[in-house]
């Protein structure tokens, strides 16, 4: 790829003037980054990997340190006497005035009573300026299936695609590092905090919210805004809050579904009193309560609206029992007479009737069991057997006036039956 932007020039010539890093770095990934292991065959004879020492080792516990060497293993139970590592290691470092991420892909092969062999290949270069602006030299990338399929006797040139590269660059990080001035100075040292060096590295020079994150050592909201930067836009009005109260986020996750659920219960997001809680869980799960009910609420009048569509066919099917009521003198039985009507009653006494769309049941008849005018009952009678299906009060609970609400439909269905046939 020929460089056109000046960025892109730039880091062609510098791309030419690296040095090989040495052996440190290597020694460094094959000691932490390269999972080490010891063989033990079913006698129990155990080799450490690293050196060829062998010892018996009849204990369950599967990590161990070698008595030779005294590196930490991980026992494998097998009878294979070789096997291969293969990792991927970064080393950070400055070239002509720019940002650099080298990405070497390092392969170790193990055999039983011999010295393990290395070889190590650079594979991506990743440039960031003091603007954050990122750049690729790295070897050409191949047709398949996996991410790191790459030509290996290519040259580390300019590169697009570059999302393929910066995936291969979240790695491990050799712990010395040399970073530009302005990094610096916004506060970045030897640790990346399990963040991609790269994202980390751009964020810093291009948002000074980031910085302060940094700075105010605030690390696990630094990691959650750096993957979530929609969050960290609706978030940081009140964030600055949190920082002028002196305020601990316990859950930065938790604590940014709060503020989002907050502004959606209307609530002023840049008040100490809701954006500080002392509870962060307990006012979380208040809000959350107050939300699902709201959206309940809309819920249900959607439904609601819906079921509008009903109301001419419902009319048709009902319209001969319409205006029907009864009573013993303090129980007062009417028939329902609209859509709206059955989620009046569904909502008064918290119960289905209208969302489970009762309305629509050509077989049955609903009647509303009222005292004083207030709903007591809602009733479901059969048009074929003329039977009570079932009476349900607040929450589908059994009212004390149960059994004198069923026994009193059952005494008129004389009156349903002629309307049936009038």
């Amino acid at each position: 790829m020929k460089p056109k932007t000046k960025l892109e020039h730039k880091v062609v010539a510098a791309n030419e003037q690296l040095q090989p890093i040495g052996q440190k770095p290597v020694d460094w990934a094959f000691k932490h980054c390269v999972e080490h292991k010891a063989f033990r065959t079913p006698s129990g004879m155990t080799t450490c990997m690293d050196c060829g020492h062998q010892w018996q080792y009849d204990s369950n516990n599967k990590k161990c340190r070698c008595p030779h060497c005294h590196t930490a293993l991980e026992i494998t139970d097998t009878l294979k006497r070789s096997y291969t590592e293969k990792i991927y290691f970064s080393v950070i470092d400055t070239q002509d005035d720019l940002q650099l991420q080298r990405v070497f892909r390092l392969d170790v092969t193990f055999h039983k009573k011999k010295k393990p062999t290395q070889s190590f290949m650079e594979v991506v270069r990743i440039w960031v300026d003091e603007n954050g602006n990122t750049e690729v030299t790295g070897l050409r990338r191949t047709m398949g299936c996996y991410m790191d399929s790459f030509a290996w006797n290519s040259e580390l040139e300019l590169r697009q695609n570059k999302e393929a590269y910066l995936y291969i660059a979240d790695c491990y990080i050799y712990p010395k590092c040399k970073v530009i001035p302005k990094l610096s100075r916004n506060g970045l040292r030897n640790s990346f905090f399990d963040i991609a060096p790269q994202k980390l590295m751009s964020a810093l020079l291009m948002d000074n919210r980031i910085e302060t994150l940094l700075k105010v050592n605030d690390i696990k909201a630094l990691r959650h805004f750096i993957m979530h930067r929609d969050d960290l836009d609706f978030c940081w009005a009140s964030y600055k809050i949190v920082l002028r109260n002196d305020y601990r986020i316990t859950d930065i996750q938790m604590w940014v579904d709060y503020i989002r659920m907050l502004a959606r219960n209307g609530k002023d997001i840049r008040n100490a009193h809701y954006v500080c809680p002392d509870n962060l869980q307990a006012e979380h799960d208040k809000v959350r309560a107050r939300l699902n009910a709201i959206q309940e609420r809309e819920e249900r009048e959607q439904q609601r609206m819906e079921a509008m569509k009903y109301e001419t066919v419902f009319k048709e099917m009902k319209r001969k029992f319409f205006g029907l009521s009864f009573t013993d003198g303090v129980i007062v039985v009417s028939v329902l007479d609209s859509v709206e009507a059955y989620y009046q009653e569904g909502n008064a006494l918290h119960h289905c009737v209208g969302q489970a769309k009762y309305y629509t049941k050509p077989n049955t008849l609903v009647l509303s069991a009222r005292i004083d005018g207030e709903r007591v009952e809602t009733v479901e009678l059969s048009l074929e057997t003329f039977k009570v299906l079932q009476s349900r009060g607040i929450c589908n609970g059994n009212s004390p006036y149960h059994d004198a609400i069923i026994n009193l439909v059952q005494k008129n269905v004389g009156l349903v039956m002629e309307r049936m046939t009038a």
